[in-house]
């Protein structure tokens, strides 16, 4: 890969760029402006900008561009439209779409329809210039076999060529793979059983695992793996430091799970190849995080330059990912924390219901534990529940409060609430199920809640979990409109709505719960 590269670039310092016509089509317009100027800084004397697709359509039906940069998402015309047309108009450009939400499903059509690379925003300038030289090399490759399906007498280097061609193309969907699932994945321990599987598929590898660092005890501990029998979570990998300060990884831990190291040392700050293994450390923001190691390559003795470039690319895209989760987690924990606090400001005014938000969460995850939900739910749970009433701060206090009987008028605005909490926590990018705990938990098992009147099964399980709960704890603390109701007449109420306001599931555990 790393001669490849070279030529790459060699063939893009070869060409003669000041004749070629560049398009940059983009609805931003400071993208426009500074792929504008690097491509200039390239030598590119020809490179004009369009606004939006028609723009773009309008230039080339007037100037044949060799290359066209365009954005996926553009009002009036979207960046696939634009390929369409170009295709169609047999006036032959290079398309490279650029997008910030690559999928498979897009890469496919696009490829389908004639694109020939992707920039996944943000993109870095070294980006746009890999994207040309790998480009215009294709395109050399690609002319060099029409050429030599001409001679017969050079069938071999056509096969090669077409080889070379193919392994490409299972590179360049390796990559897209890679970038389109980790933009899926929003939890850490996903994302590490994801890295461990990704390595051994691509690198037609048995076994892998991935170790973080232990700074402190001058070791590694293993937080996933993937063909060990006797390798589990938590298992050590001690190292040392050479006299050079580098980390080293102690021959034991090698030898025990991949087999005899020859005497060569693993540094676990750079890659490392050799026979059947092969290494490549995580670093975050230049900070050593962590190693994954890859053996056992299927078919064959020793890993070649593609499983380490995919490697290197993995690992480089994943710390990444690590990163921008973290970022995201503190950024989300900061405005839970804000919205917790407007919570309390909310309950503070009213004595009746201090603490409600909390002591409804309690509840509905006892009962979710009870019913056997995931992890992953109970921690839905534990995120919206505290927010379910968080609309509310958009309801007049003296609907809140008053003590008598409301009209159908403060009815409806109260029944506004879990809208406006949807729409208050939508910059949260919460998960489609913590939402319908905030949406929903006001919806009945009959469809006579609100705010979509749904029914039974098309109410959310959390959301259902969660009315009972927040029904229980309305019935049993003070309000203004009333005292609070005796334990047991809070039970039979349970029981007496169940299969009508509430799942019937649901009341099963919560009074097992409730009455303990």
């Amino acid at each position: 890969m790393q001669i490849e590269t070279a030529q790459d670039a060699a063939t893009l310092a070869s060409t003669d760029l000041e004749t070629l016509q560049v398009l940059v089509v983009d609805d931003e317009s400071i993208i426009c402006e500074t792929l504008q100027l690097f491509l200039q800084h390239l030598g590119i004397r020809h490179v004009d900008t369009g606004c939006n697709g028609l723009e773009a359509l309008d230039k080339i039906g007037q100037t044949h561009y060799d290359y066209v940069f365009v954005d996926l998402m553009m009002p009036e015309m979207n960046g696939i439209e634009v390929l369409k047309k170009i295709a169609e108009s047999q006036r032959p450009s290079t398309v490279i779409l650029m997008t910030g939400y690559p999928t498979m499903d897009v890469v496919i059509d696009a490829m389908h329809n004639g694109a020939s690379d992707f920039l996944v925003k943000p993109f870095r300038f070294e980006d746009v210039k890999l994207a040309m030289e790998r480009i215009q090399r294709l395109h050399l490759l690609m002319e060099k076999n029409w050429e030599l399906h001409q001679e017969l007498e050079k069938k071999k280097e056509v096969e090669e060529l077409n080889n070379q061609l193919e392994r490409r193309i299972r590179l360049q969907t390796i990559l897209y793979h890679i970038v389109d699932s980790l933009s899926k994945i929003n939890r850490s321990d996903n994302l590490y059983r994801y890295v461990i599987t990704k390595a051994i598929e691509s690198c037609n590898a048995r076994k892998a695992c991935f170790l973080i660092y232990d700074q402190e005890n001058s070791h590694l501990l293993t937080l996933a793996q993937q063909g060990f029998e006797k390798m589990s979570p938590g298992t050590p990998a001690k190292f040392v430091r050479n006299s050079d300060g580098h980390a080293i990884l102690e021959k034991p831990f090698i030898e025990e799970y991949f087999g005899p190291s020859g005497g060569k040392e693993l540094s676990l700050d750079q890659t490392f190849r050799y026979n059947g293994l092969m290494a490549t450390p995580f670093n975050i923001r230049s900070e050593p995080f962590g190693v994954l190691l890859v053996g056992g390559k299927e078919g064959e003795k020793f890993f070649d330059d593609e499983d380490e470039f995919i490697l290197k690319f993995l690992a480089e895209k994943t710390a990444l990912n690590i990163e921008n989760m973290a970022l995201y987690d503190n950024l989300k924990q900061s405005y839970i924390a804000s919205l917790m606090t407007l919570v309390s400001a909310i309950e503070a005014k009213d004595a009746y219901t201090q603490q409600h938000s909390s002591r409804v969460t309690e509840y509905a995850v006892k009962i979710a534990q009870r019913m056997g939900c995931s992890a992953d739910d109970l921690h839905r749970i534990e995120t919206s529940g505290p927010l379910h009433d968080i609309g509310k701060i958009g309801i007049n206090d003296n609907i809140l409060n008053k003590p008598g009987r409301l009209t159908d008028e403060e009815f409806d605005r109260i029944k506004a609430h879990p809208n406006i909490g949807v729409n208050i926590v939508a910059p949260l990018g919460l998960e489609p199920e913590e939402l319908a705990i905030i949406k929903s938990h006001h919806e009945r098992w009959d469809g006579r809640g609100y705010p979509d009147g749904i029914a039974k099964d098309q109410i959310p399980r959390l959301a259902r979990i969660l009315a009972v709960a927040d029904a229980f704890d309305a019935m049993s603390s003070n309000r203004a409109y009333r005292k609070a109701l005796p334990f047991s007449v809070c039970l039979d109420e349970l029981k007496k709505n169940s299969g009508s306001q509430f799942d019937p599931e649901v009341v099963k555990s919560a009074l097992s719960i409730l009455k303990k």
